[in-house]
């Protein structure tokens, strides 16, 4: 047996241990028998979009923006990875007028694909921000594959909102398709999470290598690896600091998670807060005012339920958080994306938690709803109104309290 076989060989076998694991291990001593939490009435409304919202994000108290992504379709379905997708994935929704519309980025380059993720806002002044978007930009024309943050100068005017395209950040091959969400410290230094353990297997591929590695579905191979480290709590994703400057990617220390997903930046205070999912908990970290690319840990939140992207609202001292009900129940989504199963038959719990940072971020408000929508990533409270967003179901769901 020649080497080339003995290396298929040996992926078959790591590919059926793989599979023989992910459906028989018991991951951690969850509490699998769920109820829905504070749900008195089922008074929800659902706003539907062209794309699943995977991040939302607060603008003021009556605007919010979100970025659109077909989350497990970009692994796994080439129609998807072959889109540009430049027009129609970014959204504004308009409290008052409760309307969701596309935004659309002055000047963004025509040869680049458009792929957002994680956003966040950078305060300039009071009617100017920048916007920074994680995009797994793909472009195959061009055989492009890169990891990219596209800094979006963002104008308000009342209730209209522009774009404006400043420039990008373009990352190192092995990140590609790994982020999850980004913070600017200043306009020298950004950090970032990763949510995956490996790259995008295409990274570094021409088209023809990718297109067969697609029909071939040796991606599947990728999303049941990602799986497998993820049920057996295996800490390799990671909080990194970017400094602008010199281009210099540092590991911060006591970052480690088996899925790090939300970021969010608490100015004032040079705080930064990272939501680790797989862990239930929301780590702390103090950013050095000397050296702003080095941070420190100074606390470990513990949360109710599995939390996804994460959002500090300055006016209210508090974060708020999308969650899920399990680890089990995100990973059977995810399955059910790589199996091509219909994802509906998959019960799933999600919702929203507040944690008060005043009162000794303790538990202030939560919500969990059984199929309200599934796969929750993102969740904004204002008034007695709570906004959820999910990384594979086409719309905003608004939960009204009251």
């Amino acid at each position: 047996m020649n080497s080339k076989n003995c290396f298929v060989l040996l992926g078959i076998i790591l590919l059926l241990i793989s599979y023989i694991i992910i459906n028989q291990i018991t991951y951690f001593s969850e509490n699998t028998n769920l109820n829905e939490v504070n749900i008195k009435n089922r008074n929800y409304s659902f706003i539907k979009s062209s794309l699943p919202i995977t991040n939302i994000i607060k603008i003021n108290n009556e605007l919010l923006i979100g970025s659109g992504l077909q989350y497990p379709q970009i692994y796994f379905t080439k129609e998807y990875l072959s889109d540009p997708i430049n027009d129609d994935s970014l959204f504004l929704y308009d409290i008052k007028k409760k309307e969701l519309q596309k935004l659309t980025i002055e000047n963004f380059p025509k040869d680049i694909s458009f792929h957002p993720h994680g956003i966040s806002l950078y305060k300039a002044d009071s009617h100017l921000y920048y916007l920074l978007i994680i995009n797994h930009s793909i472009n195959f024309e061009k055989q492009h594959c890169e990891e990219r943050i596209e800094k979006v100068l963002l104008k308000i005017n009342k209730s209209n909102i522009s774009l404006e395209f400043k420039n990008s950040i373009i990352l190192p091959q092995q990140y590609f398709g790994t982020l999850n969400s980004v913070v600017m410290i200043n306009l020298n230094t950004i950090y970032f999470t990763t949510h995956s353990y490996f790259p995008l297997p295409f990274s570094s591929f021409g088209e023809e290598n990718i297109l067969n590695m697609l029909e071939k579905n040796k991606f599947k191979l990728y999303g049941y690896l990602n799986i497998l480290l993820q049920k057996l709590n295996i800490k390799k994703t990671y909080l990194y600091s970017y400094n602008l400057d010199n281009g210099k990617i540092n590991v911060i220390q006591n970052s480690e998670g088996a899925s790090n997903y939300g970021l969010t930046y608490n100015e004032e205070k040079s705080i930064l807060y990272m939501a680790r999912s797989f862990e239930k908990d929301i780590k702390i970290f103090e950013i050095s005012r000397n050296d702003p690319t080095k941070a420190l840990l100074i606390k470990t939140v513990k949360t109710i339920y599995n939390v996804g992207n994460i959002f500090y609202d300055n006016e209210k001292e508090k974060i708020y958080a999308g969650i899920y009900g399990t680890n089990m129940e995100l990973i059977n989504l995810e399955k059910s994306f790589i199996q091509d199963e219909n994802f509906d038959k998959v019960t799933t719990f999600g919702g929203f938690e507040e944690i008060d940072i005043k009162n000794k971020y303790e538990i202030s408000d939560i919500i969990l709803m059984k199929n309200g929508i599934k796969g929750i990533s993102s969740a904004i409270k204002i008034n007695d109104q709570i906004y959820l967003s999910s990384l594979c179901q086409n719309g905003i769901l608004i939960y009204h309290k009251n």
